[in-house]
């Protein structure tokens, strides 16, 4: 939708408080009676835009993970899928490091975007935890390993590396993050056969 590009693209210059709706109109090209057929304030166009790009990103997910051989393969096309958004400086719309900080400031006050990001995580959650009993069953990884947790912990460690970059302004180094939890986990979480020979 046009609103929510404008919006998304309003927020990620300028910041959630300092956009105004007129702000939004201007870069939909649109009135505010247009808009506000749509939208009646600024807290229903953000969560909006959360949704809208929880929802993106996990199509992405989906699409790079498709035609990998494994399901570790999948994961690791997720990974170098968004570590080379991530590098680039690029994300799904509204999910900048900087704006994601204010999204979660924002969640802690408003019951409905906190909804949304909930379910936005829940729905990550299950999707990387339905990848990890895959590899169970293909015998890519240990049995004894609980995927769910494992699953929150892989999106909680990527969240939290955004919430450093957009607090410290450092960029992070993604690929050589992801490089290094991938073989610290290695050890302590795969088969010794893909232990040995990677996830290929």
């Amino acid at each position: 939708m046009r609103i929510l590009r404008a919006a998304a693209a309003c927020f990620a210059r300028s910041g959630v408080h300092r956009t105004t709706i007129q702000d939004i109109c201007d870069e939909a090209g649109l009135s505010k009676g247009g808009l506000y057929t749509y939208f009646k304030a600024k807290d229903e166009i953000l969560a909006a835009v959360v949704e809208q790009s929880s929802v993106q990103s996990l199509q992405q997910a989906m699409a790079a993970a498709a035609g990998a051989a494994t399901p570790l393969e999948k994961i690791d096309r997720i990974a170098a899928h968004f570590v080379g958004e991530f590098a680039g400086g690029e994300s799904a719309p509204g999910f900048s490091p900087r704006l994601l900080l204010e999204v979660w400031a924002e969640a802690s006050k408003d019951d409905r975007l906190s909804a949304v990001c909930a379910r936005g995580y829940d729905e990550w959650r299950a999707f990387i935890g339905g990848l990890l009993r895959e590899a169970q069953a293909a015998g890519q990884l240990r049995q004894d390993i609980d995927a769910d947790a494992l699953a929150a912990i892989v999106v909680s460690t990527f969240d939290g590396l955004s919430l450093q970059e957009a607090l410290s302004r450092t960029r992070i180094d993604w690929p050589r993050i992801v490089q290094t939890l991938r073989t610290a986990m290695g050890e302590g979480t795969f088969t010794p056969a893909v232990t040995r020979e990677g996830a290929r």
